[in-house]
């Protein structure tokens, strides 16, 4: 295609495949972000939920942990508590049901142990300055910070106090760490979510799942938690950024910290990206490739419909130059005819005149005698070459004649033989004369013959030779043009009938005869075509049916 058309199919093409894939990508791109905004939603919404539940399930275990003390402290007696071996049946009793006491102690007023049961050897310390016995003392209950305490291990006690006669006493539990962090911990999601409790200053009651001992203090501000349950993004120690649930306990002044990493719930949506992706690159290959198909189709065909119009255009001006060509032959070859009919006339006038008395007479009265005959001579030739002129005139308009293709054939060469003649090209004829008399528009025939003779022409060299030569076959007659010039490319062969397109060096050729020729057998409802070889010369054949299609 030409530059323009290649600037118009890229135009068309870009347009068509904006027009039909923004909105692809648009509606996918909104799609993803609808999902990954619910997903969002949905991650915010089940952390919080989880992290109430954990909550609650803490604060349960708790609860349920001191009432079983309470109850214990409040229906025994002191002195079967202190019963040596009955403290040991009640911590198995205990146990029974969730493994989590470690040690049971029985407390007096003053911080000493009355009865001891557990792994430790704390019978002879005193509780009387800690801050957990002196919190008991005062409210009656207790449920410590995670502290080391004289075992030096981490630990938090849930303390209650029997007032008793004739001084209160306080019955303590130690409860199991691993046990609790078990509990704190199945609110962890995923490889990288973590689950864990600190209290108001930022400790850790139960240790994290990375990057953080019990007890060590948290790299964030229990400040930034408000009360109740929230859900914030924040980033971590270690960089990565999380989804954190806070959940202040409403019976214990912990802090329940619930972390979960975002990317790993997205997962699903990362596949769903992926094969929604590869879907619309499927999509967009599928839509471009028909964009571009259809688009190189109908520019092809644009371009294809501008030069047949060129064409036709061309032939147009081309038969109306003949048209009046053929006005301004038939004008030149009237004006000569009155001469030349003056000329005959006078000619014979002078023929006639001529007697037995004036040959006698005259030295050079056979030399007069030849030169009147000379003069009629010419006068006849000539007369011949303007009828010859008058009936090409006279066929220019479209018309159906019935004629002999030789007499045509034979006109056409006589429009090249003087040139022929100067430049030593051989004329050779071999008409049937056995052609039977067809029906078509002579003067059309005759443009396509003449045509096909001037190629040749063109195409031998000095001294080369044009052979014509028809004959008829049971359904169509045909005339035949063969030079031995240089013959056509094999790989022009395709292109030889295309409008504008030429052999000749330019300004020699304009590219349109060919075309034209093809054009015209087609409307008469025949056929044209060739055999070329390199460096052998070449062969037009021309077929025109008996009868008119």
């Amino acid at each position: 295609m030409e530059s323009r058309y290649q600037q118009l199919y890229r135009r068309m093409a870009l347009t068509g495949l904006a027009v039909a894939l923004i909105p692809l990508y648009l509606v996918g791109a909104a799609i993803y972000l609808y999902f990954a905004s619910s997903l969002e939603q949905n991650q915010s919404a089940q952390l919080q939920n989880l992290a109430v539940n954990r909550s609650s399930a803490v604060q349960l275990f708790l609860a349920e942990r001191t009432a079983m003390l309470e109850a214990l402290a409040h229906a025994a007696s002191l002195d079967g508590l202190t019963t040596p071996g009955e403290l040991r049946k009640v911590l198995t009793i205990l146990n029974k049901r969730g493994q989590s006491f470690v040690d049971l102690g029985i407390i007096d007023s003053g911080g000493d142990h009355l009865a001891y049961e557990g792994p430790f050897r704390l019978e002879s310390h005193n509780y009387g300055g800690e801050p957990w016995f002196e919190e008991t003392m005062v409210r009656g209950v207790h449920v410590s910070d995670v502290f080391l305490g004289f075992r030096r291990v981490p630990h938090f006690v849930i303390a209650v106090r029997r007032d008793d006669r004739p001084e209160p006493w306080i019955l303590r539990a130690t409860i199991d760490s691993e046990v609790f962090t078990r509990l704190v911990r199945s609110g962890q999601i995923g490889l990288t979510g973590d689950a864990y409790i600190v209290n108001r200053g930022g400790q850790y009651q139960t240790p994290p799942r990375f990057g953080g001992e019990i007890l060590a203090y948290a790299p964030f501000s229990t400040t930034i938690a408000p009360p109740g349950v929230n859900v914030v993004s924040r980033e971590r120690a270690d960089g990565r950024r999380v989804l954190t649930a806070f959940a202040w306990m409403t019976s214990k002044d912990w802090l329940l910290v619930v972390d979960r990493d975002p990317r790993e719930s997205m997962s699903p949506l990362q596949q769903a990206l992926k094969i929604e992706f590869v879907a619309l690159l499927a999509a967009s290959l599928l839509v471009g490739g028909a964009v571009v198909y259809h688009t190189r189709q109908l520019v092809g065909r644009l371009a294809s419909e501008d030069r047949n119009r060129v064409a036709t255009e061309a032939q147009l001006a081309h038969s109306a130059r003949l048209v009046s060509l053929g006005r301004m032959a038939a004008g030149v070859a009237h004006e000569i005819n009155n001469p030349l009919a003056a000329i005959g006339e006078l000619a014979g006038l002078m023929e006639d005149l001529i007697d037995e008395q004036f040959l006698a007479g005259s030295p050079h009265a056979a030399l007069f005698q030849e030169n009147v005959r000379k003069i009629q001579l010419h006068v006849d030739r000539t007369r011949g070459v303007t009828h010859r002129m008058l009936g090409f005139a006279r066929r220019m308009e479209p018309h159906q004649d019935t004629f002999n293709v030789n007499d045509v054939a034979t006109e056409a060469l006589s429009f090249i033989e003087r040139e022929a003649s100067f430049r030593g090209v051989e004329l050779d004829r071999r008409l049937d004369p056995g052609l039977p008399m067809i029906k078509s528009d002579r003067a059309q025939l005759q443009q396509v013959v003449l045509n096909l003779l001037n190629n040749a022409l063109d195409a031998v060299p000095d001294g080369g030779m044009i052979t014509v030569s028809s004959h008829a076959t049971h359904d169509s007659v045909v005339v035949t043009v063969e030079d031995n010039g240089s013959g056509i490319p094999a790989e022009l062969n395709d292109r030889i009938f295309d409008p504008f397109f030429t052999t000749k060096a330019p300004g020699e050729g304009s590219g349109l005869g060919l075309s034209i020729c093809h054009t015209i057998m087609k409307g008469l409802g025949g056929s044209i075509s060739f055999e070329s070889a390199a460096n052998e010369g070449t062969v037009f054949r021309v077929q025109l049916p008996r009868t008119q299609m």
